[in-house]
């Protein structure tokens, strides 16, 4: 157990002093807001309650601790075990800003030393750091000797800032759920400290509040959000409904917000603020309105092409052939015969053009490493965004993710034709998928990655790949692999990429495949797959469900679920199923990484039709992840098919699996009528981009 430095404090203050002290008393003692000291002693009642000891609170009369002796002894001995931990200079940083950033107040450099155990003179120091990381927000950081320190500058520049500082410490893909999470006292670590400091900027009970109110209203869009934007959006709105309360709100002109008061998002927005209205009985302005409707109007899914299109926003087509054309002089290759370029930026500036025109923030977690990976065309592409868009200030942030699309461009072209990869599972429906999802992010050259499982590769011409992966060690006569981890460690990428070279050296790339004949068989045979997708489309969706399950034990846990499946009609034989499901667990984990569910899955010929379905489970349990580390299973979700291997099956089942992982936030906390009209929209994508496959091939 262990105690905040400002918490230590409050403490030692209440347990010196036997009389009750005011909220406002405290707040001045402490150097902090009044708010500040109720959401401290909030957290602290838990932990008080460990040593028997109450906090008494009376209405006028103020704050004071109620215990025995013994109790308040104990406590005494806890604080003076608890380590004055020493923090790193960007754990101070960090602490520093989540302080200045959150009170609108200025802040005594002494409050500021005695909370982070050090000398007036080192946090001086740390503030000229924290300057320079305020600037890029149009914040200053004001200091006035016997007053203060205290951050000046627009609220929403102050939002962006409180965003950008959680992104830049916590990954998007965890920091819903490790928002969500009590903040329990784990261990004396000066990072847990920092950790909950940053977290603590926003209610662990207003998160949720708010992630409902979203959940509810969002399937109104004609479009979907990417699972980071969604994310973003639940901590955007999260953090504009604490800083509501303390009377800091946003302004629009009042032709912009005029220009914001239609279109779908308002309708989304304000649904979601009666939601929070309610929750929370605190009026959400209009002006948060539209601040969400821009948020939502910038955060888009890139795939969704054609919306603003549809809309009248207009998407910046000629500036993009443009901005291809200008990278084509600087690099002299031929960008504009790369249809995967033209595609990938159009999208990608369609949605950040619009960021630019509305101020929005945005965050690139890799900027650091594209710098250092691309520092000529960095620059390169920065100087053709400003010649391209010179009504905009283009961020650092997004030319790095500019870069990252050229880059991937001139990759492929070093490389020369694009690559063609199989990646190999027990079932060929579950991990195979995620595998082959992030073999995709992590080679941009490699456009397609086939899924199989081993009975079903042994049955394809594994000479036409140029690359073959599987989680399973297995005997391929003549035919090299590389066996890797389901979640592709940075181990695995390197075998990889020093693999694909030697093969490219050496010349033992297979010859690229030339275009097969179209013919009046082919087109039946296409016809009748679609067909074929859209009835296991249908009986996967109206097959889903999402139930709880209080068994104890994983074998009991798979047990019960596939009877539930056998009653109906899923399945024959739920004791063997579920060993099946067992057996595979014991080839390699199925947990996936940063989230609290396990994708199970399997073939048998036990089992009748495909079926997907998600169980909530009353005890943890824990279970081994796909990155080999243990973890602690809440939600089970389990994916079934029948022996006899059907590409549509095997293709529909393979891109839930790969949905997961893209999306989990709404797969780990979403309810079952939300994540099946999201099953619904996706596989119905699948369906469509197969009729445009189709048409291609006619054409």
């Amino acid at each position: 157990m262990y105690f905040t430095a400002r918490e230590r404090n409050l403490l030692r203050l209440l347990i010196s002093q036997e009389r009750s002290h005011t909220v406002k008393e405290l707040a001045e003692e402490l150097g902090v807001s009044e708010r500040t000291i109720h959401r401290d002693l909030s957290v602290m009642e838990k932990t008080l309650d460990g040593f028997g000891i109450s906090l008494r609170k009376q209405a006028g009369v103020g704050v004071s601790l109620e215990a025995d002796p013994t109790g308040m002894e104990s406590l005494r001995a806890a604080l003076t075990r608890t380590a004055e931990t020493d923090f790193t200079p960007e754990e101070r940083r960090t602490y520093l800003l989540c302080t200045l950033l959150e009170t609108s107040e200025p802040v005594k450099l002494t409050v500021l030393a005695r909370d982070l155990g050090v000398a007036p003179a080192t946090v001086r120091q740390d503030l000229e750091r924290v300057e320079d990381w305020l600037q890029p927000f149009d914040l200053v950081l004001l200091k006035k000797r016997g007053w203060g320190i205290q951050v000046i500058g627009g609220e929403n520049n102050r939002r962006a800032a409180m965003r950008s500082l959680l992104a830049d410490h916590v990954d998007e893909a965890t920091i819903l759920e490790l928002l969500k999470q009590s903040l329990g006292r784990k261990a004396p670590e000066p990072s847990g400290i920092v950790m909950e400091r940053l977290l603590g900027l926003v209610e662990g009970e207003r998160l949720i509040q708010v992630e409902e109110a979203i959940q509810a209203e969002i399937g109104r869009l004609p479009y979907t959000l990417a699972d980071s934007a969604y994310i973003g959006l639940v901590v955007h709105v999260a953090l504009a409904l604490e800083r509501i309360e303390k009377g800091e709100t946003l302004r629009f002109d009042p032709d912009m917000l005029q220009s914001l008061q239609q279109g779908p998002e308002q309708e989304v927005a304000k649904k979601i603020a009666a939601r929070l209205t309610a929750a929370s009985g605190k009026e959400v302005p209009e002006s948060e309105i539209a601040n969400i409707v821009l948020h939502l109007r910038g955060a888009k899914r890139g795939d969704d092409r054609g919306f603003w299109f549809e809309d009248g926003s207009g998407t910046p087509v000629e500036g993009t052939r443009e901005l291809i054309q200008r990278i084509r002089e600087e690099t002299d290759a031929p960008l504009e015969q790369d249809p995967s370029l033209l595609r990938g930026l159009l999208a990608h500036l369609e949605r950040a053009v619009y960021r630019l025109k509305e101020n929005l923030p945005i965050h690139n977690p890799l900027l650091e490493r594209i710098e250092a990976d691309y520092p000529e065309l960095f620059e390169i592409v920065g100087k053709a965004m400003a010649k391209t868009f010179p009504q905009y200030e283009i961020p650092r942030e997004e030319i790095g993710y500019l870069v990252m699309h050229f880059g991937a461009a001139l990759e492929r072209r070093r490389r020369g034709r694009p690559l063609h990869a199989l990646a190999i599972c027990a079932s060929g429906i579950g991990t195979s998928k995620l595998l082959a999802s992030r073999l995709q992010t992590e080679f941009p050259e490699i456009v397609r990655v086939d899924t199989a499982s081993w009975g079903g590769a042994q049955q394809t011409d594994l000479h036409k790949y140029d690359l073959i992966v599987s989680t399973l060690s297995v005997e391929m006569d003549e035919i090299d692999y590389i066996r890797v981890n389901p979640y592709l460690s940075e181990g695995d990428a390197a075998r990889i990429r020093s693999y694909l070279n030697e093969r490219r050296r050496v010349g033992t790339m297979p010859p690229e495949r030339t275009r097969e004949e179209v013919s009046e068989p082919r087109i039946l045979e296409s016809m009748k797959a679609i067909r074929k997708t859209a009835e296991i489309a249908l009986m996967l969706v109206e097959g889903y469900s999402l139930s709880p399950l209080q068994e104890q034990s994983l074998t009991d846990v798979l047990q019960k679920a596939c009877r539930r499946l056998e009653a109906k009609g899923v399945l024959q034989d739920a004791a063997a199923v579920a060993g099946k499901l067992e057996e595979r667990e014991q080839l390699g984990g199925l947990g996936i990484p940063g989230t609290g569910m396990a994708l199970f899955h399997g073939r048998s010929k036990k089992v009748e039709k495909p079926s997907f379905t998600m169980y909530d489970l009353e005890q943890p349990l824990k279970v081994e992840g796909m990155d080999g580390n243990r973890m602690e299973m809440t939600r089970l979700l389990l994916l079934l098919a029948p022996e006899k291997e059907e590409a549509a099956e095997q293709e529909l089942l393979s891109r839930i699996s790969a949905l997961t992982i893209e999306a989990p936030a709404l797969f780990q906390s979403g309810g079952e009528g939300d994540i099946r009209a999201f099953l619904a929209e996706q596989l119905n994508r699948t369906l469509h981009e197969k009729l445009d496959q189709q048409r291609s091939v006619e054409s």
